[in-house]
């Protein structure tokens, strides 16, 4: 028994020496980790431009906020739209004008005006237009088009459309600016569009201290055709009577979003260019060039 006990004992001291020397000679094994890197969600819009053809042919629609606060303002719309048919008459005598409230309260239209109508008839047009309940052109723009005699008759084929908005407070309907503009688009889009928006702009000369009353929408609107609002306050009169946003060169291009800079890409007629820089503090593009009638300026980039 002793005999066997020993080699027992000699058999698990021998078996527990080679464990000890395979686990002092086996590798360090630690623990590994990757790092993954997170990558953040993007979004790639693209803003764009059609430079515009002078008109040949020109229905300009002017939908006036004609509520208790305007009635000192209709002496300058008067005065303003004469310059400006003056202008159209420049480049075309195949014109109409008219002017719709933003309520569609009776009487909604007045109109149409064309080389024909008095100096007295245009200086007259606002002053009998319905005294508006509500500021909801948007909402009365989109009736008049599709809802009344008056507008399905107004709106000729082929006929490129200048949309004037004169108001003293914002729009108020329920109607998003960039549905609004969307549809605007849709409905005309046979022909070339402009807005124009004549409102109180957030540096006004007005002496108002209702920031309530800032054309917030407007204002917006009118970044999507490209351009600044007029303030209500200023000579807006003269400006209106210069034809350049008819046909004016467009070398300045808002864009909608802040940009990642280094993602900014610009496009000429579907070709990428160079000749561009970027305005920061204005968030626009600014081209080195004039574009021609018809080019298409593209400008992608990325948003966070």
């Amino acid at each position: 028994m002793t005999i066997k006990e020993n080699k027992i004992l000699k058999i698990l001291t021998s078996f527990l020496m080679m464990c000890m020397v395979f686990l002092s000679c086996s590798p360090d094994y630690g623990v590994k980790y990757d790092l993954i890197e997170e990558i953040q969600p993007t979004t790639v819009v693209i803003d764009s431009f059609l430079q515009r053809s002078p008109p040949e042919h020109l229905d300009v629609l002017i939908i006036l906020d004609t509520s208790g606060s305007m009635n000192d303002n209709y002496d300058s719309v008067s005065a303003g739209v004469e310059l400006l048919r003056a202008d159209i008459e420049k480049l075309t005598s195949d014109y109409k004008i008219g002017y719709i409230n933003t309520s569609l309260r009776e009487p909604y239209f007045n109109g149409p005006y064309d080389q024909n109508s008095s100096v007295l008839d245009m200086l007259m047009a606002p002053y009998t237009l319905g005294n508006d309940s509500t500021e909801e052109a948007y909402a009365a723009m989109y009736e008049f088009t599709t809802q009344t005699p008056e507008g399905i008759d107004f709106f000729r084929d082929g006929a490129d459309k200048l949309f004037i908005f004169v108001s003293d407070e914002d729009e108020q309907s329920a109607i998003p600016t960039n549905i609004f503009h969307d549809w605007l688009m849709s409905e005309f889009s046979e022909v070339q569009q402009d807005a124009v928006t004549i409102v109180l702009t957030e540096d006004s000369m007005c002496d108002s201290a209702y920031t309530a009353m800032i054309g917030t929408k407007y204002i917006e609107l009118s970044t999507r055709f490209y351009k600044e609002a007029v303030d209500l306050c200023s000579d807006w009169s003269l400006w209106l009577a210069d034809s350049t946003f008819l046909v004016g060169i467009v070398d300045e291009i808002p864009l909608t979003r802040i940009p990642v800079i280094e993602s900014l890409v610009v496009y000429l007629n579907g070709i990428e260019i160079t000749e561009w820089d970027y305005d920061a503090a204005a968030n626009m593009i600014l081209l080195d060039f004039e574009p021609s009638p018809g080019d298409l300026i593209e400008v992608g980039y990325v948003i966070l």
